[in-house]
């Protein structure tokens, strides 16, 4: 065995010994996590966290069963991630790969959301953005899916949908939905 041959085995062996398990979402690897599966949505959640699962899960059932307006009553199933680490308080719905991850840290300023549960607010909030992407595969947008995937539709949508539609629109159905959504809130029109 030549100088370099042994080098490549050293090295082999030395770094199998530093190797660590890959971490998901910021996560430990021991952290053990359930599912539970709705028609519209499979919610997948860490111990303690059972009963916001149901309650996602059926408030993104109820919302799949109504008819959803102009954009179209088509609702692609989504796999539903409930982050219990984060400290940071948001969600969002994500393609290539399609699934949305809610952080469940709630916002500090309880004036931002009054009365509204955080889980709840998240889920009607978020499920608009799984509707709207579910009806936006159309046109070129379908085109592009056809050729890229999923992340083609993102690059189209992106290119052809501004933010300001996909946030007000989901803003406008957390008030059509919610007793106290962002748009009935004073302090949310402040800016």
């Amino acid at each position: 065995m030549n100088l370099t041959s042994k080098i490549v085995v050293f090295l082999l062996l030395f770094c199998q010994l530093k190797v660590n398990a890959q971490r998901f979402g910021g996560n430990p690897p021991s952290l053990k996590w359930k599912q539970t599966a709705g028609k519209s949505s499979r919610v997948i959640f860490t111990p303690g966290f059972e009963d916001a699962a149901k309650r996602i899960s059926q408030i993104t059932d109820a919302i799949a069963s109504q008819k959803q307006g102009m954009l179209g009553d088509k609702s692609n199933p989504i796999s539903i991630v409930i982050q219990p680490n984060p400290v940071v308080s948001n969600a969002y719905v994500g393609l290539a790969p399609w699934r949305s991850e809610f952080y469940v840290m709630p916002l500090q300023n309880s004036l931002q959301l009054g009365s509204t549960n955080w889980m709840d607010n998240l889920a009607v909030h978020e499920y608009r953005h799984v509707h709207q992407y579910s009806n936006f595969r159309k046109g070129l947008s379908k085109f592009a899916y056809i050729i890229a995937g999923e992340e083609g539709q993102a690059l189209a949508n992106a290119a052809s949908i501004p933010d300001w539609f996909f946030e007000g629109d989901a803003v406008y159905t957390e008030t059509q939905y919610l007793a106290q959504g962002r748009g009935r809130m004073p302090y949310f029109f402040d800016p």
